[in-house]
């Protein structure tokens, strides 16, 4: 069995202090084999705030992934945004489209949804879409890692990702079956499979990892174990006593979709809030 860790939205900068050491225990615990972080490392893109993300991931001892989300961009220095938008990233985390990284018998594919001429909205590029395409194993679970959701969840039709929609039916008949994404702040676990209804990619949208803005509720991550064609996603989820463990959801893939297979398929609501 292979074990992920699905973080983002770590917003450090203004994060909740009270919650980075527990969030640090319960990874640690959580016992994965690669940490995939889906951006928003930071809240304004300083170096201070990168060094914080950095410190916090590498005393994690885990090996992680991470690749940039919309805050991860200078906001008021205008000029360093639309000439070098990620020096600041490359200087403190390194490249903005890591390699692929392999963990038992998934393949972890990143891609840069970051756009610098948009504040909050996301643009999967063509030419992740190819490279994306040229690095997918018929061998191997092929999971994308990107900040911004590839679709988008009931109450939140907004256009967030460009490219998204002519590219990931694309992608799914090509062999790309999970994307991880955060960007919302919310929960979302396999988006639109239903006990009737399959589904060829999995979507996971998991809550923010530590933003202290106000009305944000929905802070965890999900740990993700996937074993030949089943595949749970474990929601933790801050609490009083910290970061707990809460019911799985349970997929089966079968006949080239994803298949709900827990008896229970209730899942963390999402509520929207920014």
């Amino acid at each position: 069995m292979t074990r992920l860790v699905h973080l983002t939205d770590l917003h450090f900068g203004m994060e909740r202090a009270d919650l980075v050491a527990p969030l640090a225990r319960a990874v640690r615990s959580a016992a994965p084999d690669l940490v995939i972080v889906t951006g928003d490392l930071t809240h304004r893109a300083r170096p201070a705030q990168f060094r914080q993300a950095m410190g916090f991931l590498r005393a994690l001892d885990l090996p992680f992934v991470a690749v940039p989300g919309n805050h991860d961009m200078p906001l008021v220095n205008l000029p360093l945004r639309l000439v070098a938008p990620f020096w600041r990233w490359r200087r403190g985390v390194g490249a903005t489209v890591p390699p692929v990284a392999m963990a038992g018998s998934v393949r972890i594919l990143p891609a840069n949804t970051a756009d610098p001429f948009r504040w909050r909205r996301g643009l999967l590029r063509a030419d992740d879409v190819q490279r994306v395409t040229a690095d997918l194993s018929a061998g191997a679970l092929n999971v994308l890692a990107c900040h911004h959701q590839l679709t988008e969840p009931p109450g939140f039709q907004r256009g967030e990702t460009r490219g998204a929609a002519q590219a990931l039916p694309a992608l799914a008949r090509q062999g790309l079956h999970v994307v991880l994404s955060g960007h919302l702040h919310h929960w979302n676990i396999g988006l639109g499979i239903t006990p009737c209804q399959p589904q060829p990619v999995l979507m996971v949208q998991t809550g923010t990892a530590l933003c202290a803005r106000a009305g944000e509720r929905d802070h965890g991550f999900a740990l993700i174990e996937a074993q030949g064609a089943d595949l749970s996603v474990t929601p933790w989820i801050a609490g009083a006593a910290g970061f707990a463990p809460h019911p799985a959801r349970r997929f089966r893939r079968a006949a080239g979709a994803w298949h709900m297979s827990d008896a229970n398929p209730a899942a963390p609501q999402m509520s929207e809030s920014w």
